[in-house]
């Protein structure tokens, strides 16, 4: 696992300063807990933001450890559950570039409210309220509106008996001490959880007000109070229907610490306080961390001072959470405050330009993404129809990754924290802080050594693992077992792997989809003597059956109006409408305008296949020896390439060469077979081996075809196409398929099938005759940028209906800032 890096400052102000610090132990629990227990936080990004039944979801998911793209999982799991937790899909990814797309199909009787969840294996070694799960509306255009019944909103905090309102005081830095003048935050909701504005007074035990309060924002405020000693305080408030309720405020304690905080001058400072008698403790120890690593800690004196004051740097930290926690000298957490940093500070901007636009009937339309500088970037584009697709508050990739991923609480409408920089918006935010705690882990229980039980590793995408039975360590020393792994396309791998002494053996590191069977024996086993005496216990490492967690918790969901549901409705009824009309039109003849095929596309036809064909929403190029003079010349294909495809880097050494896509290394294929082979370390590894291809005649090659990462149709290789892949296709080229005669096999469940989103290219053939009333016109989940491209063109075509063009960006660089785009064009 990565471990996050940047500047770690130690502070140290003269008025408690301290050379000898003790607290040597908090780095070293935060550096154990981020490199044994680190947690992933997931956003899927999805094409639109509610359906009809009967549709397909598109989504784009970013995983995310800490504040850096997650190196840690391969396999992503997303699920689709109706609102009482019944599965209704569940599908497995692979994740490439911390990224795994999908698509999920609404059954054509579902309506109302859907949850998608989505988790990696190594998540649920940790708080299943980790796992990403989001609310969607599912509108029935065969149902009356009243019967397009959508749950919201129903994450709550717990409700008091006849109470139509709850409201919480929080204290800052978590308790109220007498004498001591205090923060204390508030927020109020309703039954539902929504927030409600409130207006009230605070009351001391006699009666008198001691002063007023006031919601600022959402339900939240905040007010001073200093507590006496044996006063018992509470509030009276009332909401909008003018009702006055009471909420008796927690008792403050006769000792303790209050800590506050806040932003100065782009820093955070802090201030410890404790009441004017004998002091509790001689010396409090302050840390600070954020993303599990230590931004700050120092040793304060309070023994001869009521209060100390302190300064975080936080200039070269990343943006997030940042939990500030005071220590007794014995290491008891005495208070905590979690704050933001750097909130103009996590994001890069990405320039979204319409270079051709025309929202004509089926016309042709090209945006142009800019990136500002050359750090790899990887993103994901939705084109909708904006008057089918209304926007709608809730959540985006900022505030998942930033803010609701790491508290506790319901955060209505968390994408407005992160909507601009005013004041007001940072003052805000810090009421979500002060009314809302961290959950990622607690403080006590690492200084106690209680950590998480540990049930699943990570899982480096596929993994099949398998043991001999039947035979004796001393059969089984130096013996390995050969695999055929046969596809649904017919294409094969062939793997071999060392057995060990339990007779355990495991093939790792693949990718592959639907289902493939393994064909397998003892290598050198020519007559399968030694297979037919064994019993082979083959599976895969993925999670067989959906996880099952009772009723979901349905997040808040943001419904469109009254008008856009009709609209969508409308719209829906004509597309069903016009899809029987063309089932019934069987016996009229279509004339259709078709392109020529070129040599290069009789080509791909003829020696290509599933992911390896030409495809519109794939980037790949093709090249023919005849189309260049200088192929036939070169020494070698690698030779040829080197300098000739921007991002693909080639060092070639004799009889040896180094392939890589920014950095990453390029998946091989000859004829479609990858060419790899099992490293020693780790053992059983595929990695890949040119060795085959630097021996190729260039004169033997019919075609070369390149393809830009990430590439879905790699197999079982290290990086699984993140390095994008070139495949090569010999004129000659024949498959034996007498290799897996009479091997004996086992089915092996793969990841779930990727399909391509379907966008038309009217240019190609006159479809007239086909009605368009997409409300998704573009969907592309893995838009790749680098140092040699940091502009991308895209190009979609309009539907029937559309005069509204909205186009939403989302994604990530290598270096985990994130970025967010959305435009409507007309």
């Amino acid at each position: 696992m990565k471990i996050n890096s940047f500047k770690i400052f130690i502070l140290t102000l003269a008025v408690f300063f301290c050379p000898n610090l003790k607290a040597q132990s908090f780095p070293d629990l935060l550096k154990t807990l981020n490199n044994e227990y680190g947690q992933e936080k997931l956003y899927l990004q999805f094409d639109r933001t509610h359906y009809n039944s009967g549709e397909t979801i598109w989504f784009k998911a970013y995983l995310f450890a800490g504040n850096l793209p997650s190196l840690i999982s391969k396999t992503l799991y997303t699920e689709l559950t109706d609102a009482k937790g019944k599965i209704l899909q569940r599908i497995i990814s692979p994740v490439m570039m911390s990224g795994a797309a999908g698509s999920i199909d609404i059954p054509s009787d579902v309506s109302g409210t859907v949850i998608v969840r989505s988790y990696t294996k190594w998540m649920l070694n940790f708080d299943s309220s980790f796992l990403f799960t989001k609310a969607l509306s599912v509108i029935s255009p065969q149902k009356p509106a009243e019967k397009n019944a959508i749950k919201s909103s129903v994450r709550t905090n717990t409700i008091t008996a006849n109470s139509s309102f709850v409201v919480q005081f929080f204290p800052e830095g978590g308790d109220l001490v007498q004498g001591v003048e205090s923060r204390i935050a508030f927020k109020a909701t309703d039954q539902k959880g929504m927030p409600v504005n409130i207006t009230g007074d605070i009351y001391d035990s006699k009666g008198n007000s001691v002063t007023t309060f006031a919601s600022l924002y959402d339900g939240m405020g905040i007010f001073l109070l200093e507590p006496e000693a044996g006063v018992q305080y509470k509030a009276a408030w009332k909401g909008r229907q003018g009702q006055i309720n009471e909420t008796p405020l927690v008792p403050a304690k006769q000792t303790g610490i209050v800590l506050e905080a806040g932003h100065q001058g782009g820093q955070i400072q802090f201030k410890i306080k404790r009441p004017a008698d004998v002091p509790e403790y001689p010396f409090v120890y302050v840390v600070a961390q954020i993303n599990q690593q230590v931004l700050y800690r120092t040793k304060a004196y309070i023994d001869k001072t009521q209060s100390a004051k302190g300064i975080i740097p936080t200039e070269n930290s990343p943006a997030g959470i940042v939990q500030i926690t005071v220590f007794s000298p014995d290491e008891k957490p005495l208070a905590e405050r979690i704050i933001f940093a750097n909130l103009i500070d996590y994001s890069f901007n990405t320039d979204l330009v319409r270079s051709v636009a025309d929202t004509g009937r089926r016309k042709k339309n090209s945006i142009q993404i800019d990136l500002p500088d050359t750090i790899p970037c990887n993103l994901s584009i939705a084109v909708t129809d904006a008057e089918l697709n209304p926007g709608l508050a809730g959540d985006n990739i900022f505030s998942r990754l930033l803010l609701t991923d790491d508290i506790k609480g319901y955060v209505h409408n968390p994408a407005y924290y992160f909507s601009g920089d005013a004041d007001s918006v940072a003052d805000h935010l810090d009421l979500v802080m002060m009314t809302n705690g961290w959950r990622r882990f607690k403080w006590q229980d690492a200084l106690t050594g209680r950590y998480p039980e540990i049930k699943y590793l990570p899982e480096n995408f596929i993994s099949i693992d398998g043991q001999v039975k039947g035979l004796s360590q001393t059969t089984l020393a130096g013996k390995e077992i050969n695999g055929i792994l046969e596809f649904k396309d017919k294409r094969r791998e062939f793997l071999i792997t060392p057995v060990q002494p339990d007779g355990k053996f495991s093939f790792s590191g693949m990718i592959f989809y639907d289902t493939a069977k393994l064909f397998y024996q003892f290598n050198k086993d020519k007559n399968k003597t030694l297979t037919s005496r064994a019993n082979f216990v083959i599976k895969n490492n993925l999670l067989r059956g959906p996880l099952q967690t009772g009723n979901p918790l349905i997040p808040d969901l943001s419904l469109p109006d009254d008008v856009s549901i009709s609209k969508i409705i409308e719209t829906r009824l004509m597309q069903l409408s016009d899809i029987e009309f063309q089932k019934s039109k069987t016996l009229k003849t279509i004339e259709v305008t078709t392109k020529i095929l070129t040599q290069k596309d009789l080509l791909d036809k003829e020696y290509t296949s599933g992911y390896f064909s030409d495809d519109p929403n794939r980037h790949s190029r093709t090249i023919l020896p005849e189309d260049d003079p200088a192929f036939l010349s070169s020494q070698n294909l690698f030779s040829y390439l080197q300098g000739r495809i921007a991002g693909l880097q080639i060092s070639v050494n004799g009889n040896d060469a180094t392939i890589t896509w920014r950095g990453i290394p390029t998946s091989l294929f000859v004829d479609e077979i990858p060419q790899s082979s099992i490293s020693l370390n780790p053992p059983g590894q595929l990695i890949e081996d040119p060795s085959y291809m630097l021996s190729l005649p260039m004169s033997e090659i019919e075609m070369v075809k390149i393809f830009d990462p990430p590439f879905f149709g790699a197999g079982s290789v290290s990086y699984g196409g993140q390095g994008g892949a070139i495949s090569v296709y010999l004129k000659r080229a024949t498959v034996n398929s007498q290799l897996s005669k009479g091997l004996d096999y086992i089915a092996i469940p793969g990841y779930s099938p990727v399909r391509e989103f379907y966008s038309p290219d009217y240019s190609i053939a006159d479809q007239t005759n086909i009605p368009d009333y997409r409300s998704t016109l573009y969907w592309n989940p893995f838009v790749v940028t680098g140092k040699n491209q940091q502009q991308i063109t895209l190009s979609f075509y309009n539907n029937d209906i559309t005069k509204k063009i909205k186009i939403i960006i989302e994604g990530c660089n290598e270096n985990g800032k994130l970025t967010r785009v959305e435009k409507i064009f007309e």
